[in-house]
């Protein structure tokens, strides 16, 4: 059965509950929300190899949100729904793919514009959430991606729970993906050059206790059936001072290969180390990561990010033996008056990169951006971004010379909260 309709199902079925508990529909209505967000995209990408053409569009998005409040009744009752369109604002390099808008491989063309919409039905009782259709997680094992126009989203069942005292404990199963570049969902996979091998699902369990109030530890665990495993485990802690704030955080994957073993062997670790300073306007931070395993890191297909592996970034970092070093600069100028405008320069380094007869393999990224958001007044919340990466990668493909870029971005955002 496809997945839109078992969602309408969902909602059509916890609407006709809600209306028939009677005053139970009052808070339903009162303590629901809607929004629309309006985003602005322009994505310009030149790549350092002349045989490689450049990608990127210029587009308008357009996202509507309602959040229901909750039935008044023992078991709760909710529902939310989304709609998100966009369109390109130009032609330029419309016969390339840019992972922005959907291709059409058959015509070599980019969609001139695609939507998406999902319904998921939400239940309660006391401090257990449990959520049915369209879902947005952002956990170690699975992560929506809003890098690009429209973001990813994901269908399938997920419980939270914090009635045990400092212990949050997440569960659920997802089933299908909706790739931030596409306009339908379809079931997971590995993202990976060659042959595509669905799965039936992502299974996954994630125990996160605070042990002091300053000191947090984490446990997930998540299962692409056929395909791998991975497992997950963080420890962070935080300390004020009178006048500055660090954070220190560790973190350990392992991945291996699960069931039938789609793709092959998988044998991938990664550990990371990351220390944070916050003073005044000022952010800074540094951190290693350690890739361990024949085996690249595992991702899913369509994009999904890895925000937990601490060097993430524009390039992933992920290959096999790699050793990453990176730093982050954020500078905040609401301490010289200006409210609302940051500025960002960051760095990673990865060397050591384990590709037979390939030595001194390494790659690099550099980033500087600049936020603006505006503080007060009528239009509160408008938001401008640019940001600029250039990446350097030694070797690409085969023996060849890497493919690093240069990027644009420059993101214009706004949301009316009705």
């Amino acid at each position: 059965m496809d997945t839109r309709f078992k969602l309408k199902q969902i909602s059509l079925g916890a609407l006709s509950l809600i209306l028939g508990t009677g005053s139970a529909f009052a808070g339903f209505i009162q303590d629901d929300r809607f929004s629309l967000n309006l985003r602005n995209f322009y994505f310009d990408r030149h790549f350092s190899d002349p045989k490689s053409k450049d990608v990127g569009s210029w587009s308008q998005g357009i996202t509507a949100r309602y959040e229901s409040g909750y039935t008044d009744s023992i078991v709760q009752v909710g529902v939310d729904a989304s709609v998100k369109y966009a369109f390109r604002l130009n032609h330029h390099n419309e016969e390339r793919p840019d992972t922005n808008f959907p291709y059409d491989f058959e015509q070599n063309k980019l969609a001139k514009d695609y939507s998406k919409y999902g319904l998921t039905l939400k239940l309660k009782y006391k401090n257990t959430d449990l959520k049915i259709g369209e879902l947005s997680p952002k956990t170690p094992v699975v992560y929506i991606d809003d890098a690009r126009q429209l973001p990813t989203s994901y269908a399938g069942i997920l419980l939270e729970s914090s009635d045990v005292k400092d212990l949050k404990i997440t569960a659920g199963r997802i089933t299908r993906i909706n790739a931030r570049n596409d306009d339908h969902y379809e079931k997971l996979s590995l993202y990976t050059a060659g042959p595509r091998y669905e799965s039936n699902g992502l299974n996954l369990i994630g125990l996160d206790y605070s042990i002091l109030p300053n000191l947090k530890t984490s446990y997930w665990f998540g299962q692409l059936e056929d395909i791998y495993q991975q497992n997950y485990f963080g420890l962070s802690y935080n300390k004020d001072f009178s006048d500055f704030k660090i954070k220190l955080d560790s973190s350990y994957f392992y991945n291996r290969a699960d069931g039938k073993e789609l793709y092959g062997k998988i044998d991938s670790q990664a550990v990371g180390l990351m220390g944070s300073l916050f003073h005044g306007g000022h952010f800074f931070n540094l951190g290693i990561q350690k890739n361990m395993g024949e085996s690249i890191f595992p991702t899913l297909a369509g994009y999904p990010p890895q925000p937990f592996l601490q060097a993430w970034s524009n390039v992933a970092f992920i290959q096999p033996e790699e050793f990453i070093w990176h730093f982050t600069y954020v500078y905040d100028f609401k301490d010289v008056g200006i409210n609302g405008l940051k500025t960002r320069m960051s760095y990673h380094h990865g060397d050591h990169i384990k590709r037979v007869g390939l030595s001194n393999n390494k790659e690099t990224e550099k980033i500087i951006g600049l936020v603006y958001s505006v503080p007060t007044g009528k239009l509160k919340g408008l938001g401008f971004e640019w940001r600029y990466t250039e990446t350097d990668v030694k070797y690409g493909a085969g023996h060849n010379p890497g493919n690093g870029f240069k990027e644009n971005r420059l993101i214009t955002t706004y949301t009316i909260n009705f």
